[in-house]
């Protein structure tokens, strides 16, 4: 299972931007670009590049603001789900972590999804010392004297009938050096009743992973088309797919999935998810206990 925790190499962190670059104009002539630079004055060079930095950052904020402001049901589960907090700052790094813990007070049997969080999530050690071996590799390529880095989890919770419940964690990497932070996604599917963890293979009926990625793929490229939302962002790759699939969320009447930053969009445009309809995808989702999960 793929974890917050995960080291996200800087070399795929640096090269975000030009996947993007590639993926829009991938047969670029090379003397058309050296005419088009001839054309150009130095400082007009300067000032394109200086509107292109500030769109990217408003785009990126607007990218970030739509996460953020997401509605969810924790005012609904509050005697469920209790918010924990982790904060701690060193010379280089801080941790700032806010993270779903269900009560064990109502229910003994909510330690193991606890458990699993603690263990998979919150390895504070496991973090520190990847922090630490990134400044050395990093920093020191750079000559950056203080090589500051942040580490942010957050999440939102969603409650689906009765016996189960969504939660998204999302970690934001402030990596010193680095035109734009990067957000990494995580999706737990947890069954109250029977207190285990819902993967994909639970959720969706077998062998539909074809379908579902023709499906995703369907929404990035009309958002592509229509240019509203999905500025530089391209369409799934079959690999990638299978390394998400369990990254979704049943939230009303949507199953959306989540992705990493420079997985469907670089990582100062786009989205970070895609929302599916389950009326689309209805006869894709198993039966759970006789019934539908979703209602």
């Amino acid at each position: 299972m793929r974890t917050l925790i995960i080291s996200v190499a800087i070399v795929s962190l640096m090269a975000c931007n030009n996947k993007a670059q590639i993926k829009e104009n991938p047969e670029k002539d090379t003397t058309e670009s050296e005419q088009l630079l001839d054309q150009n004055t130095d400082s007009t060079h300067y000032l394109s590049e200086e509107r292109l930095e500030l769109n990217q950052e408003k785009t990126k904020s607007i990218k970030v603001e739509r996460l953020i402001t997401i509605k969810d049901d924790k005012n609904k589960l509050q005697e469920l789900v209790v918010a924990k907090k982790f904060y701690k700052e060193e010379d280089f790094y801080i941790l700032d972590y806010k993270y779903p813990y269900l009560n064990e007070e109502t229910n003994p049997n909510n330690t193991s999804f606890n458990d699993f969080l603690t263990e998979n999530y919150l390895n504070i050690e496991a973090t520190e010392n990847e922090i630490l071996e990134d400044k050395v590799i990093f920093c020191d390529s750079l000559g950056v004297g203080r090589c500051m880095d942040k580490r942010v989890i957050d999440y939102k919770v969603y409650s689906v009938k009765s016996n189960l419940i969504s939660v998204l964690l999302y970690k934001e990497n402030y990596y010193s050096g680095m035109k734009h932070s990067t957000y990494m996604f995580e999706c737990l599917n947890f069954d109250l009743n029977k207190h285990k963890f819902i993967y994909y293979n639970d959720f969706f009926i077998d062998n539909s992973e074809k379908e579902l990625l023709a499906t995703i793929n369907k929404i990035i490229s009309n958002g592509i088309n229509s240019g509203a939302l999905f500025y530089e962002c391209w369409e799934l790759s079959e690999g990638d797919f299978n390394v998400y699939k369990n990254n979704f969320v049943v939230n009303d009447d949507v199953v959306e999935f989540y992705f990493d930053d420079c997985i469907i969009c670089p990582s100062y445009t786009g989205t970070y998810s895609i929302e599916i309809p389950i009326t689309e995808i209805m006869h894709l989702i198993k039966k759970y206990n006789n019934e539908t999960l979703i209602g």
